[in-house]
């Protein structure tokens, strides 16, 4: 099959993280090491059962539910099948496939086509630049250690329905010593007081809008957003037969419909980053010099559309907010970067029609590269301006992609931290990503480019994002959990 095949996916199969944004305001993590690989196994089973009363069940791609928003094949005025107030998934590291025994029962075990899973992320931390403060040893609650086996999600839309399931979870989790449990961390949509009341809002510490240019997927459950891009092939998010660059991992009912999931957990210097904004109001405006970081202002309103302000005449409705291209086929647009840098953040993660590494054309496709995070903050709502209260935020959760090399790797390496990854355009040698790049206050340098002149540069800054975590998931379809379950 072609890398344009249609094939319908089978959302019943599939973890429902992987094409559905939940939005649901808060979730846990739980990194688990087995203790009792054929209790362990008999719990992951129990887990996709269809037995709700025994455990709680992971949750597919399937059907819209509360939290979800209906797709293409959804029907808004059907009633869901069960309403339920929690979202479930499970991710299994390389070491904990072997903890569970898959490895010596199955003899045709194989990912040939994914390297990095298999070495996993503390043995390659260091090739996205994840060194110094950033490195494995450095990581929190077992992260890196190889112990750190499987990562259980836990979304909820209350505090009580999360209380409710994470006791049942732990309790489940101790049954026959199956597992032990190495750490939990929790994340929260920021909030917000809109008519006296606190309300969960989609932005991030640094300020920002948040989850505005999910990729498109063909033939996806999510609605979709308009967009300049190709849609992405299915193939890029979920394990298929008609992949381009890899082979599907073995035995097919192991591989077929699964994913891969870094899960990253990155404390945010909110303090220095405000704090850094105001140190260059006498060179440009703080909140200009925001937008031109990120690419957008802080409302998400893209300074491709609307290079001088946030609030344009007449305004940009959300359809809008990702509609737009940086350079077009016949080159024209903005190629030297003077609406928004080439070495903004979400320019260098998401680079559309640019001429980048990866990619060779104007206009062409970017998508063989692209990420989906699934993510929230942890840590309270920090207001700019005041006193460091030393609590840690930051944000935690999934970069889901099917080949983690060709995608998480490749834009960490290529694209963030790399000054060359635009050849058409000259950007100042150590230029990294201002937002998560590894820059180093003696030579970090940011360059936003002028009509006449040189351009406007700004220096002296260090890193604003730390690792504290990561690691590399498998994230198995039903059927493979069931088939791990039958071992």
């Amino acid at each position: 099959m072609n890398a344009m095949s249609t094939s319908k996916l089978d959302l019943e199969d599939i973890q429902g993280l992987i094409l559905r944004g939940y939005r649901m305001p808060m979730v846990r993590y739980y990194l688990l090491k087995v203790k009792t690989p054929a209790a362990a196994r008999a719990l992951l089973g129990r887990l996709v059962s269809g037995e709700e009363k025994d455990a709680p069940q992971v949750t597919t791609a399937e059907e819209w539910q509360v939290g979800f928003a209906p797709g293409p094949g959804d029907d808004p005025s059907a009633s869901p099948c069960r309403r339920p107030d929690y979202c479930l998934n499970v991710g299994i590291t390389w070491p904990g496939l072997v903890a569970l025994e898959v490895s010596d029962r199955v003899p045709a075990l194989s990912f040939k086509s994914f390297t990095a899973f298999v070495e996993g992320a503390a043995q390659r931390a260091e090739r996205v630049g994840d060194k110094g403060l950033n490195a494995p040893e450095h990581w929190i609650g077992g992260f890196g250690t190889g112990s750190d086996h499987v990562m259980v999600t836990l979304h909820a839309l209350s505090f009580e329905a999360l209380r409710s399931y994470a006791l049942r979870l732990t309790a489940l989790f101790e049954q026959g010593g199956a597992f032990e449990q190495l750490w939990h961390g929790d994340g929260m949509a920021l909030l917000e007081i809109q008519d006296g009341k606190p309300v969960p809002v989609p932005k991030v510490h640094f300020g920002y809008v948040d989850a505005i240019s999910t990729p498109t997927i063909r033939g996806g459950p999510e609605p979709t957003q308009p967009d300049h891009q190709e849609p992405c092939e299915p193939w890029l998010f979920v394990l298929l037969e008609e992949a381009e660059n890899y082979y599907l991992p073995e035995p097919p009912q192991l591989g077929r419909n699964g994913s891969f999931g870094v899960f990253k957990m990155m404390r945010q210097d909110v303090v220095g980053f405000e704090s850094f904004l105001q140190s260059n109001k006498d060179t440009i405006n703080p909140e200009l010099l925001a937008a031109k970081i990120m690419g957008r202002w802080r409302n998400g309103v893209p300074l491709a559309l609307s290079p001088d302000t946030d609030s344009p005449e007449g305004g940009i409705s959300p359809e809008r907010l990702n509609d737009f291209e940086y350079v077009n086929q016949d080159g024209s647009g903005d190629p030297r970067g003077l609406r928004c840098p080439v070495g903004s953040h979400i320019r260098r993660v998401n680079p559309r029609g640019q001429p980048v590494t990866g990619q060779g054309r104007p206009g062409g496709s970017n998508n063989s590269h692209r990420l989906i995070r699934r993510g929230l903050p942890y840590g309270p709502t920090y207001i700019p301006g005041q006193p460091d209260d030393g609590i840690e935020r930051g944000l935690l959760g999934y970069f889901v992609n099917s080949n983690i090399e060709n995608q998480y790797e490749f834009i960490l390496k290529q694209w963030v931290d790399d000054a060359a990854f635009v050849g058409s355009v000259r950007l100042n040698p150590n230029s990294k990503d201002v937002v998560i790049g590894h820059n180093d206050a003696a030579g970090s340098i940011f360059e936003m480019p002028q009509p006449q002149g040189p351009p406007l540069r700004i220096n002296g800054f260090s890193n604003f994002v730390t690792t504290q975590a990561v690691a590399y998931c498998f994230l198995p379809s039903v059927t493979a959990l069931k088939f791990i379950a039958g071992l």
